[in-house]
């Protein structure tokens, strides 16, 4: 994903251009093997983990790695980077040992992954990272992580991805200047994340950002003109919102009216501050018109969450109607920046996460950037907790999810093709929830850290099965697995398996159609299907799904991918043409600025092509483009845009001619003459 960097400054809490602009350039990540990323592709949202404490994939753009992709499979991304911060105080020095872009402090262990696959989660991932290693010399604070990454599949608990992390302070190993001097290392942990809302929008995706908070803010916004907190405007359930008062704070979670929410308490219901900061696309001044979410192409708010901490000065304490303590983990700060004011140092690093930034303007939480007269730019949020205190050799957990849903509060009934869509409050209270189902002796009032207590305890499907697909004749073959009929549910220990469904998207994975189904009721339960109809020349995917007696369906997320988690493609190739008169050219006219134009990669095909030929393109003033020659048993023949010199054709109408050659390729012996259409 690229910036294009054009610098704004903050004078008497404005924004004013100054016209200077420049593009950094690409940012590779320097540090070869073992640094690695790991995809998440189960859920609603795509992404992958690192091993060094990186969240998203800044280059994804280079490596087609998903990097917060919304919805997943479709190649819209939302994140460059996020990044792990970890920060203390040392004899008054600042230390902040983090994953930066370009400054990478927090380093793999040997044998970094010790998970990979379905544990807690439909899928885990589990990586170990320290920061005293090479490159972070002399100013190490001794600082072990272990990060399990959670992903389910399902609407409710699809869009967010858990993070656990378990962070242990060796003090023999830290390298800061003064840590032999300390009994106790007063700890702040920050999540950064650079997002860019989103890759949908071909321009600029990152210039047009807005960022916000949505939970406690200690008084601190009460008298805002923007965003009044606490506030309500809106009835917000599980399902949705309705425009309205509910005389509830919309900044606030009701935690205990719905079937999966129990509190140990005799209260009937409590609210829990969301906690999560938030960046979305607004309307940007340099396109005409209100184009707040590029009309559509990208509604997703990305979102961080904090769940869980052990107690802190600024949690919320009380008594429940038991008469028993109560507490609510709370964020410590909120903070937000753009690139002019980029920390560069440890003490920035640190002034931000601890509220104390110059650019902090005295809060704490620092309000939405209309409330102190900034505008739609590039920012950057860091929500931060701590201090912490630990003793050498103790474990600090903590619990923080993130993921990107359909706006503040859902809508629409057909999202890309995906259906009805929660927003960004709903996903993040459903993380709440599922972090505590399964709970015995805990809720968000009577919080437990993850070895304390059952937790992520979710109702899901049955596995997905492995899938295998393959194209010959005209016809596609899938052919997969039997695990979801043989494995039990995680929860009930039966199975509970019902049935499959066979979907097949045509040009990218998310115009899902239903081909078939197999269930268990009618006894027709079968691991094979042929699809007798594909179109040749139409990239295609297929997915097979799982559903259970409960109607819970597995995400459509085993269509086949690479190495990497990046989605392959399937072409059924047309037959040799008898004449040039079958020949069709497909796409055509070939639509370059179309949401699915990855799909495409710039290329037109010819199909039923005969078996000797030669296509020449030309301009309409009769320049030769392109001359390709087709041989063999396939009809098709691709073109990639690129014209003879190696340059990639503009925008406008060719004219193709197919010359039909004898079977020695010594005589034309037919021509055909058509047009096609370039709009890039």
């Amino acid at each position: 994903m690229k910036k294009t960097m054009v610098f704004f400054g903050i004078l008497a809490f404005s924004l004013s251009l100054f016209g200077m602009t420049k593009n950094p350039g690409p940012k590779i990540r320097t540090k070869a093997d073992p640094y690695e990323f790991k995809p998440h592709t189960i859920g609603g949202v795509w992404s992958v983990e690192s091993n060094f404490g990186s969240f998203g994939d800044p280059n994804a753009d280079v490596t087609g790695n998903p990097s917060f992709d919304y919805p997943g499979g479709a190649g819209f991304y939302y994140q460059w980077e996020g990044r792990l911060w970890l920060g203390a105080y040392v004899g008054g020095t600042p230390f902040v040992s983090h994953c930066d872009y370009g400054n990478y402090e927090l380093e793999p262990d040997d044998n970094s992954w010790s998970k990979v696959g379905p544990g807690v989660s439909q899928w885990d991932l589990v990586s170990k990272f320290h920061d005293w290693g090479t490159y972070n010399p002399g100013r190490s604070l001794g600082l072990h992580v272990t990060q399990r990454a959670f992903q389910w599949s399902g609407a409710e608990y699809g869009d967010f991805i858990a993070y656990e992390f378990e962070i242990v302070w060796d003090k023999s190993l830290g390298k800061a200047s003064g840590l032999g001097d300390m009994n106790e290392l007063n700890l702040y942990v920050a999540w950064c994340w650079d997002a860019d809302v989103c890759e949908a929008d071909p321009l600029d995706a990152n210039l047009d950002d807005m960022v916000s908070f949505d939970g406690y803010t200690f008084g601190e916004w009460a008298t805002l003109p923007n965003n009044p907190s606490p506030s309500d405007n809106w009835t917000i359930t599980q399902d949705g919102a309705t425009e309205g008062a509910d005389g509830v704070p919309d900044q606030w979670q009701v935690y205990g009216d719905d079937a999966n929410e129990k509190l140990i308490s005799s209260d009937g219901t409590v609210l829990i501050p969301r906690n999560m900061s938030y960046i979305y696309d607004d309307d940007n001044p340099a396109e005409p018109g209100d184009d707040e979410g590029d009309n559509g192409k990208c509604p997703g708010y990305i979102f961080g969450r904090f769940i869980y901490g052990p107690p802190k000065g600024s949690d919320i304490y009380g008594m429940d109607a038991d008469g028993k303590p109560t507490r609510i983990p709370t964020v410590s700060s909120h903070q937000w920046w753009n690139w002019n004011n980029d920390p560069g140092t440890d003490q920035e690093k640190l002034n931000y996460m601890t509220g104390k930034h110059p650019m902090s303007f005295g809060y704490k939480f620092l309000p939405t950037p209309y409330d102190i007269g900034a505008s739609v730019f590039d920012y950057r949020f860091v929500q931060t907790v701590g201090p912490y205190s630990l003793r050498s050799g103790e474990t600090l957990r903590l619990v923080y999810v993130s993921g990107v849903a359909y706006g503040l509060n859902g809508g629409t009934d057909d999202y890309y093709g995906t259906g009805k869509r929660l927003g960004a409050r709903q996903a993040a209270d459903y993380a709440l929830d599922a972090y505590y189902m399964g709970s015995e002796a805990s809720d968000p009032i009577h919080p437990s850290a993850p070895n304390e207590d059952f937790h992520w305890v979710i109702p899901v499907p049955p596995m997905a099965p492995e899938l295998h697909y393959s194209a010959s004749g005209g016809k596609v073959d899938l052919i997969w697995s039997n695990i979801a009929e043989v494995t039990p549910d995680p929860i009930s220990a039966v199975i509970d398996f019902a049935g499959y469904r066979i979907y097949r998207s045509a040009w990218n994975p998310g115009n899902w159609e239903l081909l078939d189904s197999f269930t268990v009721a009618q006894g027709n339960i079968q691991r094979k299907y042929t699809d007798e109809n594909p179109i040749p020349g139409i990239p295609y995917y297929y997915s097979v799904t799982t559903f259970d007696t409960d109607g819970l369906e597995s995400g459509r997320s085993n269509y086949m991918k690479d190495e990497k988690g990046a989605e392959v493609k399937l072409y059924v190739s047309s037959p040799l043409g008898s004449s040039l008169d079958s020949v069709q050219v497909v796409p055509n006219p070939y639509y370059g600025s179309a949401s699915w134009e990855a799909q495409y990669e710039d290329r037109i095909k010819f199909m039923n092509l005969p078996q000797n030929c030669r296509i020449k393109i030309f301009t309409l003033s009769g320049d030769l483009v392109k001359e390709m020659t087709h041989t063999g048993s396939s009809g098709d023949e691709a073109w990639d845009l690129l014209t003879e010199a190696e340059i990639k054709a503009s925008s406008g109408l060719y004219v193709y001619k197919i010359e039909q050659s004898n079977a020695e390729g010594s005589k034309v012996i037919d021509s055909k003459i058509g047009k096609l259409l370039i709009m890039r």
